[in-house]
This record gives C-alpha cells, sequence and structure tokens, in this order.
C-alpha cells in the first residue's frame, strides 16, 4: 500500500512539473487597472479585450500577469484589465456574475464573446488574434 501511495505521489509531482514547463514564464507584474472611462474612449475605433477583475482577487491577480505579459509582447493590443471594485456601475452594465471575465469587443462596440475565469496565455494569445485584437 506504502508503494502505491509512494507511486501515485512520484506521478502526480512529475506531472505537475512537467505542466508547469509548457507555460509561459509569467513575473510578478500584473497589467495595472484602467479607469473604465479611459477605456471606454477606445471602444468602437478598434477591437479590444476587457478583463474584469480585482487585484485582491487570486485568478484576476494571475489573469493580470498574464495580460501584462500580452502587453508586453504586444504593447499596440487593446487590453484593458478593468477593476470591478472601483467601477461598480460598469460590472452591472457589463452584467459580470463571476470574476475574472474577460469581454470581447468588436470594433464597432458591440461585445462579439466572453470567457469566464483564467484562460492560459497561449490560448488568449489565439483568441485575441481570431478576434482581430492582434
Amino acid at each position: 500500500m506504502k508503494n502505491i501511495i509512494l507511486i501515485l505521489m512520484v506521478l502526480l509531482l512529475v506531472g505537475c512539473s512537467n505542466e508547469s514547463q509548457k507555460s509561459v514564464a509569467l513575473g510578478d507584474k500584473m497589467l495595472q487597472p484602467t479607469p473604465y472611462s479611459q477605456a471606454f474612449k477606445q471602444v468602437g475605433k478598434k477591437p479590444m479585450l476587457l478583463e474584469f477583475g480585482s487585484t485582491t482577487c487570486a485568478s484576476c491577480i494571475q489573469m493580470g500577469k498574464i495580460l501584462y505579459k500580452i502587453k508586453e509582447d504586444h504593447p499596440q493590443a487593446e487590453v484593458y484589465f478593468i477593476d470591478i471594485y472601483a467601477d461598480k456601475e460598469v460590472m452591472q452594465n457589463f452584467k459580470i456574475q463571476m470574476i475574472p471575465t474577460q469581454v470581447y469587443v468588436s470594433d464597432k462596440g458591440f461585445e462579439i464573446d466572453r470567457h469566464i475565469g483564467v484562460i492560459e496565455y497561449e490560448d488568449l494569445i489565439l483568441k485575441l488574434k481570431a478576434e482581430k485584437i492582434l
């Protein structure tokens, strides 16, 4: 029985270490919140991503780090982190029920898609390209 538990623990650790090698190395910096009023000035000009979250939510902080890396690699990307506690009215207007939530907005100013939860860097890059944000 002890051998089986030991083998399972080793497999779990190996699986975890391989997974972490696949992901993009993220630093400690996260994309700083932008007041929605400032991001709103860009709505309807270019496709964009609005990330709704909080600077006190662990998953939102993880998304903030991913978004920081996106902006670092693609400075032209219209990607904004909106702090729901600073912009409560916007949260209601966008019907945000859980955080983090990513809302993709077209160049016409319409919501074209949304995702709730953390999305990995590589998957987010593909989505941003598909929505012509990158």
